[in-house]
């Protein structure tokens, strides 16, 4: 299916992941890591008390197929923000609409925003950035800072090759994976993607998230590590979201966290 077109790709998806069931316990701890980077990223919004929260979410995953990972809905309702959300997927927009009745929900590619300048205060790209090869990142940095108001906010989540990353790659002998898709998936380096990021943004925090996604990949740990209760992903996510994170989770976590503001 790769070899088709974006939408056409993740259109097949999309279909096929509402085809299948997801574990409980991946679906809660992700869920809440997102929403966790949201909060920590409108907490750093300086909006007048006079007018809305202008909030761009560049995927409409969560809000159309994985729906208990849903973001934008916990805001929906709020009087203070002013929602719109993009996907390339015509499927995920439909889905994402019936959903959704107070969010402007727009078919567009995170390459071409088709907003005007400054339009946003705050950018949350929860690993879409990752589905787009290395050599076209800064074209889509460089269309966030765009979009973004002066001093807005950018939470940008994506998939880095992390040290247990490189190991699972090399035993599966994959190549060339910044520019060459897995499964739709691209796997970045943490300071790489942090200096095109310092191009037009100030890096506010940073947390290494999704410890337990890698070691997941192997299906014997998958099955226990996705039964586990709750508390036991609010323990590692409290730990995630700490100062501590980046020293005790570089080398084997899943996800980079960055927030930043517009230069």
């Amino acid at each position: 299916m790769q070899s088709c077109s974006p939408i056409d790709f993740w259109n097949y998806e999309a279909k096929k992941t509402l085809a299948r069931r997801i574990a409980r316990g991946f679906t809660y701890y992700i869920g809440k890591s997102y929403r966790k980077a949201c909060e920590l990223g409108l907490k750093l919004c300086r909006v007048s008390t006079n007018r809305r929260v202008c909030l761009l979410k560049v995927d409409l995953w969560n809000e159309g197929i994985e729906v208990e990972r849903d973001v934008l809905g916990l805001y929906e309702r709020s009087s203070l923000f002013n929602l719109f959300g993009i996907d390339i997927s015509n499927f995920v927009c439909s889905s994402a609409k019936r959903r959704l009745k107070n969010v402007h929900i727009i078919q567009a590619d995170i390459r071409r925003l088709p907003f005007r300048d400054g339009s946003f205060d705050i950018i949350l790209d929860l690993s879409t950035l990752d589905h787009i090869p290395l050599s076209q990142v800064q074209d889509v940095l460089s269309e966030y800072s765009r979009s973004l108001k002066k001093k807005g906010v950018l939470v940008l989540i994506f998939w880095h090759v992390s040290l247990l990353r490189r190991f699972i790659f090399k035993l599966l002998k994959v190549k060339n994976y910044e520019d060459q898709a897995v499964n739709g998936q691209y796997f970045f380096p943490s300071d790489l993607i942090k200096g095109i990021v310092r191009r037009y943004f100030y890096i506010i925090e940073e947390y290494c998230i999704g410890s337990l996604l890698n070691l997941s990949t192997v299906k014997v740990l998958a099955l226990v590590i996705w039964r586990l209760p709750k508390r036991f992903y609010d323990l590692i996510l409290d730990i995630e979201y700490s100062r501590a994170s980046k020293i005790l989770f570089k080398s084997f976590s899943g996800l980079y966290e960055i927030i930043g503001k517009k230069k």
